[in-house]
């Protein structure tokens, strides 16, 4: 397939306000507490940590209602972006190391007030307006503070091009999806002897699933909303589900491939809730579906995706596996390992967004489950750690 340039133009950006309003912050991340409490005795789990879902909607009846109809186009639900969350893991002294600029271990806070993303491993900052930081997980006091940014841009989501569960990480790419097509990505490259800037690209690819303004004659370009860092690429799923593989080639990071089929639920909902992460070593997609009411989940569906075709496959089940889907991150752990159910899926209420309910792909059916009750063995990485000492 010939290579689809993501073309650099200077055309006017989306205004866009920064506000810092302390009483917006939320805990993050929303996970059960017994696996707050095993991340912090045992750090390494965030990697397998990554942003949470984003909530889409059908602007128009879906061909369930009008076999005439064409298929709908979708909108993100009010509140998914911009949203802001206040790290609440305590690491222990011995275990993790949180410094900043005296090499001692120090709360959480400094140098940036609050947190705004993280992936694979690494966390991303912001001290208002303009200023961000990245932390390496494997390195104490490793703060390393991005050029600054322009307010008019939205700061969507920011994911890295590979995991850090390489000790050095020394070259990697940031990519920010603004969820706007003007521009689409924002770039830093952190490699040796490069310049350390953002790069800010366009992308004009009509998507083939937007709305198109009959009158004004415009056709509607892809906006990217989704999209995680898989073996030194970006897999980016737009607004309408299309998939777009995005290669750095010759410093010029280009969209080389486009997925054959849109990534929506197999059945019909009113909305539904997609998250991207990569489980044992796969890239996973899980949509909570809401038939009825847009509050209630009614069915679970998980696709992995086939890297070679770029088609999504749908999955009866996986295997020793388990999910956690919370408001504002989503996290793959082996069930033997965390002594938890395994082959489920467990997310937290729309609603409360503080009760927890389990997809079990052997019965197929959702359930609410009590918080103290996901893990039905304890958790005791403490003494576990001891004992390999």
């Amino acid at each position: 397939m010939a290579r689809k340039v993501i073309k650099k133009e200077n055309k006017k950006h989306v205004p866009h306000k920064v506000e810092d309003d302390a009483s917006a912050l939320k805990p993050w991340p929303d996970l059960p507490q017994q696996l707050i409490n095993a991340i912090s005795w045992q750090p390494s789990l965030m990697l397998d940590t990554s942003h949470g879902g984003v909530t889409k909607s059908w602007r128009a009846q879906t061909k369930q209602c009008n076999s005439q109809a064409i298929l709908p186009w979708f909108e993100l639900r009010d509140g998914d972006a911009d949203k802001k969350f206040k790290f609440i893991i305590s690491f222990h002294e011995g275990e993790w190391s949180w410094s900043t600029w005296d090499w001692r271990r120090r709360t959480w806070g400094a140098p940036w007030r609050y947190y705004v993303g993280f992936f694979g491993g690494l966390l991303v900052g912001r001290l208002p307006p303009t200023e961000y930081y990245l932390h390496f997980h494997r390195r104490q006091g490793s703060n390393v503070r991005l050029p600054p940014w322009d307010e008019r841009v939205p700061f969507h989501r920011a994911v890295i091009s590979s995991s850090t569960r390489d000790p050095d990480c020394r070259d990697f790419i940031l990519m920010v999806l603004t969820g706007i097509s003007y521009p689409a990505f924002v770039f830093y490259r952190r490699k040796a002897r490069s310049k350390h800037e953002w790069i800010k690209q366009d992308c004009n690819i009509p998507d083939p699933h937007s709305s198109t303004n009959k009158s004004e004659r415009k056709v509607s370009l892809m906006r990217f909303t989704n999209a995680i860092g898989y073996k030194g690429k970006f897999y980016a799923l737009s607004l309408q589900g299309n998939l777009a593989v995005i290669e750095d080639f010759d410093s010029q990071p280009i969209i080389t491939a486009l997925g054959p089929k849109r990534a929506v639920p197999s059945v019909w909902s009113r909305h539904f809730k997609e998250y991207l992460l990569e489980s044992d070593g796969k890239i996973l997609l899980v949509f909570l579906i809401s038939k009825k009411s847009v509050d209630i989940v009614d069915e679970v569906e998980v696709f992995q995706l086939d890297v070679g075709t770029l088609l999504w496959i749908k999955k009866d089940g996986i295997g020793d596996r388990t999910l956690f889907l919370g408001s504002n991150c989503c996290m793959s752990v082996s069930a033997s390992k965390m002594r938890c159910r395994s082959n489920c899926v467990y997310f937290i209420d729309h609603i409360s967004e503080e009760d927890w309910w389990v997809y079990d792909f052997r019965r197929g059916n959702i359930s609410p489950c009590k918080r103290d009750a996901i893990f039905t063995q304890g958790l005791s990485f403490r003494l576990d750690n001891e004992r390999k000492k």
